[in-house]
């Protein structure tokens, strides 16, 4: 360490430390509190301890030989980037967008902080971490986190709830736009290290010229704005095909309400057909002739669909899935074997169990129909729970075809309904992300099998 002495003291370069790491990690794991990877209290420990090295970190830099040199605002900003990786999942495009937006409200805090300063005590601003510089930076730090969380971070985790439940392809689309948006965020961050490090002047010198610091603060605002329109735009987005999933979810629940009224219908004209039909049981067993009583019971059968249950499993949403397939397959000769152990309560929602369910069975609805022999889909799904008290959802679909069906280089099966890839797979996996599981795809001698096994995430 040098011997030359210094005009602040190890306290005053510790709250700095404190004040430029704490609040902005709080900021971005409030706003992405539903993609923490770990518990509470792992985060929370992970959160103390990038903290505490900062704090310990930053005095050894502040009292260094060369203080201003860029290399230790790259480490700093390597330790917040490690950090929000570490305890927060979400799409890799959001996080850097996210980590490049926290380190221009820290530069804006910065500059405002340390102008004030220099207004209201010129003298004690040359001494650069001087408490009064302290006072100034928490009390724009209460002025612009909560505006910030308002314009920018409210909405930028909306996903969390429904991305993966998004019709197919939308969330594909939505990651490929946070892919490039982060370059934005970027850009700004660049030119605030090329103003506040260029020239003779120090950085400190930088901030408390009006001039620049007038500079930056419009840079600054400028660039909130064009975040606030960015995250907009992307909620917006996500919000509508949210919505378009959704009524994918109630076109089912219809479908299968309307097939179920016709099936009562179908009973109420039984019912009421009831004395005709035992009119003429009474002249079958005086004439005799049996085959007659057989035309009578596959009438009622195939009329009524007695041999199709109503209740497959407790689970409401996944019950009005099978229903529905099971009638499918009925009028199109496909056997539909059913074993479903799933309780009416999960920790997957009922948009993603229609999607997953909905869009397995419908391409093995599909492939069965080009079958001209005997078709079948056999359907196992599972809800488990083990000694430990972790939760799983395993579905396990295998079905005859008579398309083999084509896979691109990169795994991806194309449609047989339409040119180009298929999206019903698509969307399987991207549920399968959501909740940290795995899907597997094989076909084999005429067979095709779809598995899927589903984690509970909060006990991740």
């Amino acid at each position: 360490m040098s011997d030359q002495v210094y005009d602040f003291k190890v306290w005053e370069t510790v709250l700095h430390a404190f004040l430029n790491s704490f609040p902005y990690m709080v900021l971005a794991l409030y706003s992405f509190r539903g993609h923490w990877r770990f518990s509470k209290k792992v985060t929370i420990t992970v959160l103390a301890f990038a903290v505490i090295v900062q704090m310990i970190l930053v005095p050894l830099i502040l009292f260094s030989d060369n203080p201003d040199n860029p290399i230790f605002d790259i480490i700093l900003s390597a330790i917040h980037i490690a950090f929000f990786f570490t305890v927060v999942k979400d799409h890799i495009g959001k996080l850097i967008f996210s980590v490049l937006v926290l380190t221009n409200l820290g530069t804006l805090v910065v500059i405002c902080a340390k102008c004030l300063e220099g207004i209201f005590f010129p003298e004690l601003a040359l001494l650069k971490y001087h408490y009064t510089y302290q006072f100034f930076t928490l009390l724009m730090l209460i002025i612009m986190v909560p505006v910030m969380y308002q314009l920018i971070f409210k909405h930028i985790s909306y996903s969390t709830e429904d991305s993966s439940s998004s019709p197919a392809g939308t969330h594909d689309v939505s990651g490929y736009m946070w892919y490039y948006l982060w370059l934005i965020p970027a850009i700004f961050y660049l030119i605030w290290m090329i103003i506040s490090y260029s020239g003779d002047l120090s950085s400190t010198e930088n901030r408390m010229n009006p001039i620049s610091a007038l500079y930056l603060l419009l840079i600054d605002a400028g660039s909130i704005l064009i975040y606030r329109v960015i995250i907009k735009m992307v909620y917006l987005y996500e919000k509508n095909t949210a919505l378009l999933a959704e009524n994918h979810v109630l076109s089912i629940q219809r479908l299968q309400y309307d097939s179920l009224n016709e099936r009562l219908e179908n009973m109420r004209r039984t019912r009421h057909d009831l004395r005709h039909h035992a009119a003429l049981l009474k002249q079958i067993r005086e004439s005799g002739d049996i085959s007659q009583l057989d035309d009578l019971i596959n009438m009622y059968t195939e009329k009524n669909l007695l041999n199709q249950p109503l209740i497959n499993c407790e689970n409401e949403t996944v019950n009005v899935i099978l229903a529905l397939y099971s009638e499918t397959a009925y009028n199109n000769n496909i056997s539909f074997s059913i074993k479903a152990n799933i309780p009416k309560d999960v920790f997957v929602a009922k948009e993603d169990l229609a999607v997953l369910f909905g869009n397995i069975l419908e391409n093995a609805a599909h492939a069965c129909k080009e079958v001209t022999d005997e078709r079948f889909i056999d359907l196992n799904a599972a809800y488990n729970t083990t000694s430990s008290g972790t939760h799983s959802l395993t579905l396990i679909v295998k079905n005859n075809y008579a398309t083999e069906p084509s896979v691109s280089e990169k795994g991806i099966f194309h449609s047989t309904k339409h040119s180009g890839d298929g999206i019903g797979i698509s969307s399987v996996r991207n549920i399968t992300e959501k909740y940290n599981g795995a899907s597997t795809f094989t076909h084999q001698d005429g067979t095709f099998t779809a598995s899927v096994i589903l984690y509970d995430n909060d006990e991740a």
